[in-house]
């Protein structure tokens, strides 16, 4: 600087009256010119600020629940990655129509991880992650690890401790404690009532020498635990598993037969055979009276269609429970059937189907019994996992609601802050320009 300076003192012939030679003024300038664009920097950061903050301020909070209609939405969306997300003091505030597994969730700003658990609300369009602290991971499982209770108030996880219950609602949780020496590391299913659980005990590791098995426990306090006997070993191989309404009956459906037997003792029943053994489900109507039962095999062979149905087999099963007496459904040729999600009404399922097997788009429709006939319930978006999907039961028998795609604030705030970005930079050149005029002058 000193040598810089004493060049310019050489180079300067005239000195000013005010006393100042123009090298001292180039300096001078110089240096209110990088104050200023610090300033302006700092401005334009300020107003920017005040855009953006405000923004991101609204992500991961919750959109209170307000007097709308209840029910299922007709359109299940991409689940916003900057979601929020709930849990143990942290309540939705409404119940969920749909517990989902498999989304991906962001990771900072601009990355994604996977995969996590979130729920959509059943009376506002709002989407949020779950929360499920000390959640048992079931290794290799790749199913949803959860199951959302019949009125889409609480959720049953597996814990280390027994089965963790999370009601969305309030945000409050609770454990149903396993007998000493238990671990718990699944929840199969609820029933109707939502008073008893059905799940899987053991441990499902390869080779594991504490061996797996099926075990129902009252939603109570304290709770009451059971072991039934459905006549043969439950391998860990399906999570075809359902119980009655009233919770006092288990149903399993494994080796192509759909056996049922009290939860608290006595003797099974084997009411269908034949059952495909591939990606088997299965569910009990509301009011107790059927079973219902799906199973995939390399052959559509289960059992021919009803005439002018229009389809050739059926892959679905039916079975009044008081008599025996089977039916049939499945969809018309064209048409996959590839999931049940449980009944809707009495003489109802709701099935997922898609154009063609595993390629989508999926929908969520009501199938009536002994036909082909089928409306459309819930449409699920590109990138919703069809098999990693929980339904509020009580919410499948009335009509689904109409729903809205989500807000995705980062999509808004990220062009905000780009424009910020560049008129701040155009603000600093500007005035630096213009002060390097007056500094020549």
């Amino acid at each position: 600087m000193t040598e810089l300076r004493t060049l310019l003192d050489a180079a300067a012939d005239v000195v000013p009256t005010n006393g100042i030679n123009r090298a001292e003024r180039a300096v001078a300038t110089a240096r209110r010119v990088r104050r200023t664009r610090v300033v302006v920097a700092v401005v334009a950061a300020v107003l920017a600020g005040s855009v953006v903050v405000p923004m991101a301020s609204r992500l991961g909070t919750i959109e209170p629940a307000g007097p709308g209609e209840t029910g299922v939405p007709d359109q299940i969306y991409p689940v916003p990655l900057h979601a929020p997300s709930v849990g143990e003091g942290a309540a939705l505030g409404q119940s969920a129509a749909y517990l989902l597994g498999g989304v991906p969730s962001a990771d900072g700003w601009f990355g994604e991880s996977c995969c996590h658990m979130a729920v959509v609300g059943a009376s506002t369009d709002q989407y949020a992650f779950v929360d499920l602290p000390r959640m048992t991971d079931v290794a290799g499982g790749g199913a949803l690890n959860a199951r959302l209770a019949p009125d889409g108030r609480v959720i049953a996880y597996a814990t280390a401790d027994g089965v963790r219950l999370l009601n969305l609602v309030d945000g409050t949780g609770r454990t149903l404690d396993a007998p000493q020496g238990w671990r718990v590391w699944s929840v199969l299913a609820w029933s109707g009532e939502g008073t008893r659980l059905a799940v899987a005990t053991g441990d499902p590791a390869p080779g594991a020498a504490d061996e797996i098995g099926l075990a129902t426990v009252t939603v109570a306090d304290p709770p009451s635990w059971s072991v039934p006997d459905l006549g043969i070993r439950w391998d860990g191989s399906t999570s075809a598993v359902a119980l009655s309404p009233d919770g006092a009956q288990i149903a399993l459906s494994q080796d192509g037969e759909l056996r049922i037997a009290p939860v608290d003792g006595g003797s099974a029943q084997i009411l269908l055979t034949g059952i495909g053994m591939v990606n088997p489900h299965v569910a009990w109507s509301p009011d107790g009276e059927r079973i219902a039962a799906l199973g995939f095999t390399n052959r559509r062979d289960q059992a021919p269609a009803p005439e002018g149905s229009g389809a050739a087999w059926f892959k679905g099963r039916f079975v009044e429970v008081a008599d025996g007496e089977p039916g049939l459904f499945d969809t018309e040729r064209g048409v996959e059937l590839t999931a049940m999600l449980g009944f809707s009404g009495n003489r109802h399922v709701l099935v997922l189907v898609s154009p063609s097997i595993q390629s989508g788009p999926y929908s969520l429709e009501r199938l009536e019994f002994n036909t082909v006939e089928r409306s459309a319930i819930t449409q699920l978006a590109e990138g919703i996992d069809p098999h990693q999907i929980s339904a509020a039961a009580s919410l499948l028998e009335i009509p689904p609601r109409s729903s809205n795609q989500p807000h995705d604030l980062t999509k808004a705030i990220a062009p905000v802050v780009a424009v910020a970005a560049l008129v701040a930079l155009v603000v600093v050149l500007m005035i630096g320009r213009a002060w390097r005029r007056h500094a020549l002058r």
